[in-house]
């Protein structure tokens, strides 16, 4: 006969408030009790053995069928609950998979015994989804139906050697009547990061599944850590609780079947005296949380690969091949290995990949330290033109480090009649289990060609093909070759998942989460929409460029609309770069000197702007074409990477004009020892003369070096001794048509 223990996992204190003591406060819904129950096999079940999944199946059904009797708000199974311990061979282990949710026979019968019991069950199943195998927690309503699934994040080492698993991508809680269950499996809980995600997710219980209890030492700390209780569902026996301090709610005997019903409170706030009055630790210390401290944490290049983990009987590392011999050709298809071809380095700036700069989030920085000023321009057909050293000579000359590329696409067919097709087949025919070889090469020596002229490439993965999210398992192994092929050439940029398109935002974030995991360099990733007055997606975790599309018009108003969008784009804390601008004809950006004002503000207040042009999408292969503007881009290119633009922010009390119809942009570093000010008259051919203008510096002399922006010729040069940041320091500006250019240099 089965005992119940019902236990209390928070006791309110009365405490005086004068105490430094914890203390309990009250707040809606904080009284609600959550009654969880765990069940265990525990080793009396497997004392001859693994019984086989029916038995293991009926042991937990009838554990659970007594539990409902104190009717639990959730009936926690154990890890492995169908095939049990100790592990079967890998084909019982493989015959057990099925879809979730799906018409399979176990997943039915999980879903009859919610149904019976009137309760919903956390279930554990081996999945099988696309091809792939996963350990999968997945929870069932009281009705049958189903809420929601974790795959489980860290699937070890012997999982995925033995039995081919792959591992999940995402710790996102699941919802249910009112709580949200964060979920962890077993290894999982190795990891700090599996709870710590969880709870910033939202988590209010942690409901961990395990074959066996080797991590009860760790189980308090991870609790502690975020505040959040956890419960133990352990096959081999053991159940048991711990609070939001960490503390142990008891613990299940393990020698035989039991069930253990925990009573929990997860929305109860815990207050401290401290600080000179009450507080709440648990968002204090989110508080303190120094998130830009963190980058380490995502950078993929830290997940080594196997042949760093496995040696021979030598002590020697051994090869992917050797390790597909002692594996059985298994091999880890997270491993981010396949993608760590030798890197193809070029001249500077792509002597290797950029990612973001954790101290300076809104620039990019190599592993030599250096930082990228982006100067960008469109170049559609690059993989399929006539001349592309000619295309990127034209482009070097006119000061561009980077163009945007179509992996996939057909872009101005009528007029150039080329097909960007990296699959087997046709467009119309495609045939999604082979690559076009021929394609892929040649792309390859495209993206070498361009690294040798000193050009980096955002590469659009997608721009005539819309998948969606059914088409994520078919889409992969294209991702998959995208890293394989073009990963190791430093001089790829950025992975763009789609050109202004987002109402596939599911898949979208599976591709982007996929390129920002396995990306051996740590690349950014990003997205783009079509023309609006903001980044697309900013706040996604994949998304690490703020990317903005001004598709706009010289009649369109410099300062309510171009610099506005910059600095929109900019307020998201990541690199902003407009990577498609207006062009002549299409867009109506006809006017070259506007288009030059549009740049100059774009970069002044702190983004990264195009050139987009006839010339770099069906014009590509004509040399001769120039564009409205195309001549200011190199000035412009040239000005910034002569400055520390990485260390420089916008500033908005720097410069002040007393012309309201001027417009004007300003950066500045940290002390004000370089300030940048671009100012410029709103109607192209104006001329502007004295114009009263103002500075606010510290103190100290200053050199001041007034420049024209279309071709950096200077204009004026002067020097000043600024009492102080609390004195407007007169600044006259001298006369000039349609745009100046301010530096401002401390003179030590």
């Amino acid at each position: 006969m089965k005992r119940l223990i019902v236990l209390i996992a928070i006791v309110t204190l009365h405490i005086p408030m004068q105490s430094s003591a914890r203390a309990e406060t009250a707040a809606p819904g904080a009284e609600r009790v959550v009654t969880i129950v765990a069940l265990q096999a525990g080793r009396a079940h497997f004392q001859d053995g693994n019984p086989g999944p029916e038995a293991n199946f009926a042991v937990f059904a009838r554990l659970a069928r007594e539990a409902a009797s104190v009717r639990p708000d959730l009936i926690v199974f154990p890890e492995y609950a169908l095939s049990g311990w100790p592990y079967p061979p890998e084909a019982r282990i493989h015959a057990l998979a099925e879809t979730i949710p799906g018409e399979g026979p176990w997943y039915r019968g999980f879903v009859a015994l919610a149904k019976e019991t009137g309760v919903a069950i956390l279930g554990n199943m081996i999945e099988s989804d696309g091809g792939r195998l996963y350990n999968t927690a997945f929870l069932v309503a009281p009705d049958g139906h189903f809420i929601g699934k974790y795959r489980k994040v860290h699937a070890n080492l012997g999982e995925q050697t033995w039995w081919g698993f792959a591992q999940g991508d995402s710790l996102a809680p699941i919802a249910y009547d009112g709580v949200r269950y964060g979920v962890s499996i077993c290894s999982d809980m190795w990891f700090p990061e599996t709870i710590r995600c969880a709870s910033l997710l939202g988590a209010d219980v942690i409901l961990h599944q395990s074959i066996g209890d080797d991590m009860e030492h760790i189980v308090p700390t991870r609790a502690f850590d975020s505040a959040v209780p956890i419960v133990m569902a352990i096959f081999q026996g053991g159940c048991y609780a711990v609070d939001a301090d960490g503390k142990r709610i008891e613990k299940a005997d393990a020698d035989s079947p039991a069930w253990k019903a925990f009573r929990l409170r997860p929305f109860e706030i815990r207050t401290h005296n401290r600080y000179g009055g009450r507080w709440i630790p648990k968002q204090g210390n989110l508080n303190l949380r120094n998130v830009n401290a963190y980058g380490i944490l995502t950078n993929p290049a830290t997940r080594v690969p196997w042949t760093r983990v496995f040696l021979d009987g030598e002590q020697r590392p051994q090869t992917r091949a050797q390790l597909l011999a002692r594996f059985n050709g298994r091999y880890d298809a997270n491993d981010p290995a396949p993608y760590h071809e030798p890197l193809v380095a070029f001249d500077a700036p792509w002597t290797s990949p950029h990612t973001i700069d954790p101290r300076r989030p809104f620039h990019l920085i190599n592993r030599d330290g250096r930082h990228l000023f982006i100067v960008n321009k469109t170049a559609w057909a690059y993989f399929g033109c006539k001349d592309p050293a000619g295309f990127l000579d034209r482009a070097r000359a006119q000061g561009i480090n980077v163009i945007r590329v179509a992996l996939e696409g057909r872009p101005y067919f009528k007029e150039l009649n080329i097909e960007l097709w990296p699959w087997g087949g046709t467009r119309e025919k495609p045939d999604w289990s082979i690559f076009n070889d021929a394609y892929w090469e040649e792309v390859e020596r495209r993206v070498r060609l361009a690294g040798e002229k000193g050009i980096g490439l955002d590469i659009v993965l997608n721009t005539e093909l819309h998948p969606e999210s059914r088409d994520i398992d078919a889409q992969r192994p294209y991702w998959e070759e995208t890293l394989r092929r073009l990963g190791k050439y430093a001089n790829v940029l950025t992975w763009e998942i789609a050109n202004e398109y987002t109402a596939n935002e599911a898949f979208q974030d599976a591709a982007g989460a996929f390129f920002k995991a396995r990306d051996p360099y740590g690349r950014p990733v990003c997205t783009s929409d079509g023309t609006t007055d903001d980044a697309v997606w900013p706040d996604k975790p994949w998304i690490d460029l703020a990317i903005n599309h001004t598709c706009t018009s010289s009649r369109h108003d410099l300062r309510d609309w171009y610099l506005a969008l910059a600095r929109n784009t900019r307020a998201h804390g990541k690199p902003a770069f407009c990577n498609e601008s207006g062009r002549e004809k299409r867009h109506g950006n006809d006017d070259g000197v506007h288009r030059r004002k549009q740049g100059w503000l774009w970069c002044a207040a702190g983004g990264f702007w195009t050139y987009h042009s006839w010339e770099g999408c069906e014009g590509i292969d004509d040399p001769d074409y120039r564009g409205p503007g195309q001549e200011f881009m190199k000035p412009l290119a040239d000005f910034f990477q002569a400055l520390p633009f990485w260390t420089l922010e916008p500033n908005y009390t720097s410069l002040r004009l007393e012309d309201p119809a001027l417009i004007s942009a300003a950066l500045a570093d940290a002390a004000r020892s370089t300030v940048v000010a671009y100012v410029c008259a709103p109607r192209t051919g104006a001329s502007v003369a004295g114009a009263a203008a103002s500075l606010r510096l510290p103190e100290g002399r200053y050199r001041l070096a007034f420049l024209a922006p279309a071709n950096l010729a200077a204009i004026e040069t002067r020097e000043l001794r600024s009492p102080g940041t609390h004195e407007a320091l007169p600044a006259p500006l001298p006369e000039f048509t349609d745009d100046l250019v301010l530096r401002v240099e401390r003179i030590p």
